[in-house]
């Protein structure tokens, strides 16, 4: 055939590795008339220092202004024009950028990615611009609590470590970014190592594997440089922060498991029970639902590849913060003493298998599931690998994180009140 080898490593996942070091996850899916297609960069405001802070991001934004062979018009204009999508993010630990298009385009969605994460010019009038641009994204998202409460506590929780840092970096820092620096942290970073893509669609392997050969394989191969790994220490902390938003928004929280600790399943079968994304989790029928003291309650858990956070965060008024803390420091109290039932622990474990499967039917949300995977592990967890870990909770286990990611004495609580309350 043409093009290149691949293995099945799933019931519908071929997994591609080109001799310069890229691989690519094609998750072959049933009749449909569109590809999800990305490239996943194992980079993020954690690879950063104090002074490149907020440059992943950055980045990400220069991509879109001019490659080697297109102008900034032609890149957007490439996949809309034929009514595609062409888009990116950046999270702490990675960046990713994606297509979503018919699959009669996917030849050129390939083109464009490739073309964009390996072969920018960092245009220095486009960089100039594009400081105006983030400067701006910075003052919106200040305005948004529910967002910037999170990075505060991480900021908090663990001083001095790039996990604190803020995404979007500073707007001090951004007015010196150069070209010269920016694209010294893309050389560091965007290596063929370091590089995962990611494809979801009604194709053939077969057809993955000629556009492989077509686009990828003559990619010169690139390492990553190894740096020492930052030591994350976790800080406990109480603060209030003066805002001018209205409403009092909280987030109580304490350092979780990581990617790689296998008590991540309890404690995501906590967090689902908690104030998971159900409007009938113990927080929202307690607080929302119950006594009316929050419009929106919910916990979150983040894992990252060496440590994680869990939090729960709400928004209320200032008179009823303390009988929400009441409320939420009770549900805490009887998830660190009572054991689950049987009923209750199954349907928490029936509610997660549920939200994986249909996930498993939103192919943008799996194709950076897949491309999370092999960055992360080097290998894509199946679909019942992952059940049978959730199936394995207990009722103890549940008791168990419980108790040490509920521990009142290295709980940290970060509150945004309104200036006039003070």
């Amino acid at each position: 055939m043409n093009g290149i080898d691949y293995i099945q490593v799933g019931e519908a996942d071929y997994l591609f590795e080109l001799k310069n070091g890229l691989k690519v996850i094609f998750t072959q899916t049933k009749k449909s008339a569109i590809v999800h297609c990305g490239i996943m960069v194992g980079v993020g405001s954690r690879s950063e220092n104090e002074h490149t802070n907020g440059a992943a991001h950055f980045i990400e934004h220069c991509l879109f202004k001019g490659t080697a062979q297109r102008k900034s018009y032609q890149i957007l204009n490439r996949l809309e024009s034929v009514g595609g999508e062409l888009n990116a993010f950046t999270s702490r630990e990675r960046t990713c950028y994606y297509t979503i298009s018919l699959k009669k385009y996917l030849d050129r969605s390939i083109q464009l990615l490739t073309d964009l994460v390996f072969n920018p010019v960092f245009p220095k009038a486009e960089i100039e611009k594009e400081k105006l641009v983030i400067a701006e994204e910075i003052e919106m998202y200040e305005d948004s609590p529910e967002e910037s409460i999170f990075d505060e506590f991480n900021h908090h929780s663990f001083p001095g470590s790039s996990l604190g840092y803020n995404i979007l970096g500073s707007k001090k820092n951004i007015q010196k970014f150069s070209r010269d620096l920016l694209m010294g942290f893309w050389k560091q970073f965007y290596t063929t190592d370091n590089v995962v893509i990611s494809i979801v669609g009604s194709v053939s392997p077969n057809r993955i594997s000629t556009l492989i050969q077509k686009y990828l394989m003559e990619i010169p191969a690139t390492t990553k440089e190894n740096k020492k790994s930052e030591e994350v220490s976790y800080n406990t902390f109480e603060k209030e922060i003066p805002k001018k938003f209205q409403q009092l928004h909280c987030i109580i929280g304490n350092k979780a498991y990581s990617l790689n600790d296998s008590k991540k399943y309890a404690l995501t079968v906590l967090n689902n029970i908690l104030g998971g994304d159900w409007m009938s989790s113990r927080l929202n029928m307690s607080v929302r639902e119950k006594h009316a003291y929050a419009y929106h309650i919910s916990s979150a858990y983040n894992a990252y590849m060496d440590t994680g956070t869990f939090s729960v965060q709400l928004g209320t008024d200032e008179k009823f913060l303390n009988k929400s803390l009441s409320l939420i420091n009770k549900e805490f109290t009887l998830l660190k003493s009572k054991k689950l039932s049987i009923i209750q622990l199954n349907r928490a474990k029936r509610q997660l298998i549920s939200q994986m499967a249909m996930y498993s039917e939103n192919h943008s949300s799996l194709m950076q599931v897949k491309g999370k995977n092999l960055l992360d592990y080097g290998r894509i967890l199946s679909h019942s690998e992952i059940i049978e870990n959730i199936e394995k909770v207990k009722s103890e286990d549940v008791i168990q994180v419980a108790n040490e990611v509920l521990d009142t004495s290295t709980l940290s609580t970060l509150v945004y009140r309104s200036k006039r309350n003070r």
